[in-house]
């Protein structure tokens, strides 16, 4: 009862301390004796009181906490070393990894990249990774914002027609892209718009100077900043106001012997399962959406303790109300 005890206490310091901190605290040497000597207890509470196997309640109780415990250090780091040690099993317990569009990769590895913890026996590629937003009720009109080298600072609504007056100069707005493409057609570049609406914004200016000459110039809300020699104009552009994400989506495909032998869309809380891993939405490229980044955390010992889960809550339930439902109702019967 006193290790019992000691459990609760730390289940509820786990949940304050955080994840990193509370798996620090549960891997520290004092916490992995204690959770072998509390196997080790319900082991012998099997053993030694009979009472515990004839009732099926506290028999799910007793063994679901078991089955949780041994699950929880089969999927641990050293739960993973003694795997690989005495069972030749290698696999590595979670990492991450970097995909880029159209690219596969198998390798996992630390944080920060710098490291590679392990490889995996197939390969992930990603599809496409695309963001969904939520509607907002008002479009925020799109935006050229202008610097001069004098270092004065001008917008200006870029919708066609638009002009503003730059000391000598005139800057007027031709044309916005939603997804701007060159094309080449006739071995000549033509300039479209088409393709997946805000993938690539744009718009083309035009400036004409004093003398009555003019040049065409095409600022990238992806590509903004940029002083161009002929103006020494700093030009960005917002093609709509901040969009909240609703969610993100990777479309990933399985690579095994250079064939696709499964695929789907993941996104945050829905991972992929195969090999014995999850592959997590962890994160993304804010900025260009080329790649994706994934968290990934082995599977063993997991349905151990979903196993022991169920049987905790079962027994419970058994233990505190069907069985005195059942007898009640038997009870009623016989007279």
């Amino acid at each position: 009862m006193l290790a019992i005890g000691l459990l609760a206490v730390l289940s509820m310091a786990g949940a304050f301390y955080g994840a990193e901190k509370a798996k620090l605290l549960f891997n520290s040497i004092p916490l992995v004796f204690y959770w072998y000597l509390l196997s080790v207890l319900f082991l012998a509470g099997f053993i030694e009181f009979t009472r515990l196997r004839r009732k099926p309640g506290l028999f799910m109780i007793h063994t679901g906490c078991l089955l949780i415990l041994c699950g929880s250090m089969w999927g641990s780091e050293a739960g993973h070393r003694i795997v690989k040690r005495f069972f030749g099993i290698q696999k590595t317990p979670n990492g991450y990894m970097l995909i880029s569009k159209g690219d596969s990769e198998k390798y996992i590895m630390a944080e920060d990249f710098g490291r590679r913890l392990g490889e995996l026996p197939f390969s992930i590629k990603l599809k496409d990774f695309r963001i969904e937003y939520y509607q907002a009720y008002e479009k925020t009109p799109p935006q050229l914002d202008i610097k001069t080298q004098e270092g004065q600072q001008f917008q200006l609504i870029a919708k066609p027609g638009e002009e503003i007056t730059l000391g000598r100069d005139k800057l007027r707005v031709v044309r916005t892209f939603t997804n701007f493409r060159i094309r080449i057609e006739d071995n000549k570049k033509v300039i479209t718009d088409e393709g997946p609406q805000g993938e690539n914004p744009a718009v083309e200016v035009s400036i004409e100077t004093p003398d009555g000459n003019s040049h065409s110039r095409f600022v990238f809300e992806h590509f903004a900043g940029f002083s161009h020699k002929e103006d020494g104009l700093q030009l960005s552009y917002t093609s709509q106001g901040p969009q909240m994400i609703r969610d993100y989506f990777s479309d990933l495909a399985i690579i095994e012997n250079g064939k696709e032998v499964l695929s789907k869309t993941i996104e945050v809380n829905h991972p992929l399962h195969y090999g014995g891993y999850h592959f997590y939405q962890h994160s993304y490229d804010s900025e260009m959406q080329k790649y994706t980044i994934l968290s990934v955390t082995s599977d063993s010992g997991l349905y151990t303790v979903y196993a022991g889960y169920w049987m905790l809550v079962v027994g419970t339930l058994w233990q505190f109300w069907f069985r005195h439902i059942a007898k009640y109702i038997k009870d009623k019967k016989n007279k």
